[in-house]
């Protein structure tokens, strides 16, 4: 049953992660937020799958890559649940509102957005740092979610040094290709994960 999670949860953030992509592509924010919820469930259960591999000498940092990873979700769904529901509803007055769109560069559920990503890349991190790579498939799965981790210094720092203060459409088409490009790179995470965790269900 691990074995098949991780399995599952992996081809379910892969998918999730390119019809984000897509929606980017399209345009289509609404369909954006909603995959992106998906996404953080399929992260999560992923992140529990590969704690229950983990050594006894490294379960304490895979279930640090377990806790941070929730953190991320809980932070990414209040924000993408808010801006489907409150906002897309204008149920809210306009000051309200206006505190609480995402589309805002800079804004409080911005800054929230970017902070739980962060909080995503710490998990990578610790996930990484526990995985006993196994086969070359493996080693270059730990590179990347090591390195993935490196994020987190630009999606912490970035709110806090308020570079987007001064926000125009030329940094919101930026921030689209940054989101893409996080995407290219995140779909070979998705797909190694999938591809361990086969193998090591056939090993069953």
């Amino acid at each position: 049953m691990n074995k098949k999670l991780g399995f599952y949860s992996a081809v379910l953030v892969g998918i999730t992660t390119l019809i984000f992509a897509v929606s980017m592509l399209i345009g289509n924010l609404s369909l954006a937020y909603f995959v992106c919820m998906i996404l953080s469930w399929g992260y999560i259960l992923l992140t529990c799958a590969f704690y229950t591999e983990t050594i006894d000498d490294r379960k304490s940092v895979a279930l640090g890559g377990v806790a941070f990873g929730c953190l991320y979700g809980v932070l990414i769904n209040v924000v993408y649940f808010t801006q489907l529901t409150t906002v897309a509803n204008k149920t809210a007055s306009e000051n309200v509102i206006q505190v609480l769109s995402y589309q805002s560069l800079g804004s409080l559920f911005f800054s929230f957005d970017l902070f739980g990503y962060g909080m995503m890349a710490l998990s990578t991190f610790l996930v990484g740092v526990s995985m006993i790579a196994k086969n070359k498939n493996d080693k270059w799965l730990k590179v990347l979610l090591i390195v993935h981790g490196t994020f987190l210094i630009s999606c912490v720092g970035m709110p806090i040094l308020n570079i987007f203060k001064d926000s125009s459409d030329s940094s919101s088409f930026a921030g689209t290709i940054a989101l893409l490009i996080w995407c290219i790179y995140f779909i070979p995470v998705a797909i190694l994960s999938a591809v361990h965790f086969r193998k090591e269900m056939n090993l069953r």
